[in-house]
């Protein structure tokens, strides 16, 4: 895998022009697990799925790994198993970061919130929501099984590829939804558009008890302001 992220490439295209292009639809979407008999199974590298082959074969060549069909639960053709835990993209600012509390259960959604108000269903958006004022709160009310779980939905543009149109990465984690005051305040300070780095971190820690354990999150390292022109950068990873 290679861990050396290039920040080299930043084509004029890359200016302050990005904030004019309309975002749309995301053209692709990077996970931290596939699933494998109706199970999610971490992965040590960034996973794409997309619905575009040519899409998906210019990623491959790009980050490693051979495009192949993506299950049904991904609800996109593609699938590319990179061979990188770090990859640089752009973004702009707090729009390109969302952050939903969501319960579900048995097929269903019976809470969704920003932590503050209620988001749906559209009669009752704007309404208080009862949630925790604090991050610790809400997830002690979750691990009980009556309060929701974050989805930070997080909206960017590879710096490798930025005609291609948006991507779009969805977390669960608890650690990566407590570090969004911190990154959109990184992002306001640096302006648009924002280089950035895209990590899928390794975790590891010895327990009180003596027990090992490992796991990976996702990471945005705000780098600085990407405009056309900037000196040539490179960041060990």
């Amino acid at each position: 895998m290679g861990n050396d992220v290039d920040l080299e490439r930043s084509p004029a295209s890359l200016g302050t022009d990005l904030a004019l292009v309309p975002e749309g639809a995301p053209v692709g979407r990077f996970h931290v697990a596939r699933q494998r008999g109706g199970s999610p199974v971490a992965l040590s590298a960034w996973r794409v799925t997309t619905d575009d082959r040519v899409l998906a074969d210019t990623l491959a060549g790009l980050y490693g790994g051979v495009p192949e069909a993506s299950g049904p639960a991904d609800g996109r053709g593609y699938e590319v198993l990179t061979r990188r835990d770090a990859i640089c993209i752009s973004m702009h600012g707090a729009r390109s970061l969302t952050l939903r509390m969501v319960l579900r259960g048995a097929g269903e959604t019976f809470h969704v919130c920003d932590g503050v108000k209620l988001l749906e269903p559209l009669g009752a958006s704007d309404e208080p929501c009862g949630c925790g004022p604090t991050l610790a709160e809400r997830k002690a009310a979750a691990r009980a099984g009556h309060g929701p779980k974050p989805e930070v939905y997080l909206r960017f543009r590879l710096n490798d590829l930025p005609e291609a149109g948006t991507f779009q990465l969805v977390s669960t984690s608890w650690e990566f939804a407590k570090s969004l005051p911190s990154l959109e305040h990184a992002l306001s300070e640096v302006g648009d558009p924002a280089l950035c780095v895209l990590r899928y971190e390794l975790v590891e820690f010895t327990t009180r008890s003596g027990i090992e354990v490992s796991y990976r999150k996702p990471v945005v390292e705000v780098v600085g302001r990407l405009a056309s022109g900037q000196e040539h950068l490179r960041l060990a990873a």
